[in-house]
């Protein structure tokens, strides 16, 4: 599997794009930069996806025209999903940024599966954030959206936020049992072991 991180200058925002045998996946593209153009465009013979990790402007907003010329399915959790029409959700309006209505193609839930030839997608529900936010698991990569960075955690103070269910989610990465290579929606990659080493959020 390849992994290459696109920072996001004006936001701060991470999309990742991500190469298997099977595969093109793109995960929360915040604008259509070139550079996911040719990712895309070098592996059309592969499966498109593009995964979303939570409803918010900064990791949606390319999502809609990449499908449009490239055919990749766009997923995220599904009670997020409303989000991709709602400008108040995904705080677009908030920012003064235009957001044209769009669905997903697939909606998931916890514990999801997303099999792709010998790729598998775990998905796990980790509302907090949202309510609807997902981390994406792929072998021993874990993509976090807003859910946990380096050192901290997201904001829970936007509408459907919840910061008793945040601390559930992270419970529940902490029981995974392993380490993992984590992959933020913002900052630097971290891994799993460190967090609950070091994340003051962890550690509560």
């Amino acid at each position: 599997m390849e992994i290459k991180c696109l920072f996001s200058v004006g936001d701060g925002a991470n999309c990742y794009l991500i190469k298997t045998e099977e595969a093109a996946i793109v995960i929360d593209p915040y604008n259509v930069d070139g550079r996911i153009v040719n990712f895309l465009s070098e592996n059309k013979q592969l499966k498109g996806f593009i995964l979303l990790t939570h409803c918010h402007y900064d990791h949606i907003l390319g999502a809609q025209r990449l499908r449009d010329m490239f055919g990749a399915e766009i997923a995220i959790g599904e009670k997020d999903e409303t989000g991709l029409r709602d400008t108040s959700l995904s705080l677009s309006e908030w920012v003064g940024l235009e957001q044209k209505p769009f669905s997903a193609d697939i909606t998931f839930t916890d514990g999801d599966v997303l099999k792709i030839g010998s790729t598998e997608i775990k998905v796990i529900h980790t509302p907090g954030h949202t309510a609807g936010s997902v981390c994406y698991m792929i072998e021993n990569s874990i993509f976090t959206g807003d859910t946990i960075f380096e050192g901290t955690v997201g904001r829970t103070d936007f509408p459907t936020g919840d910061f008793s269910a945040l601390k559930a989610s992270l419970d529940r990465l902490k029981a995974l049992g392993q380490d993992y290579k984590l992959y933020p929606g913002h900052g630097l990659a971290t891994s799993l072991l460190r967090e609950i080493q070091l994340n003051p959020y962890m550690k509560e």
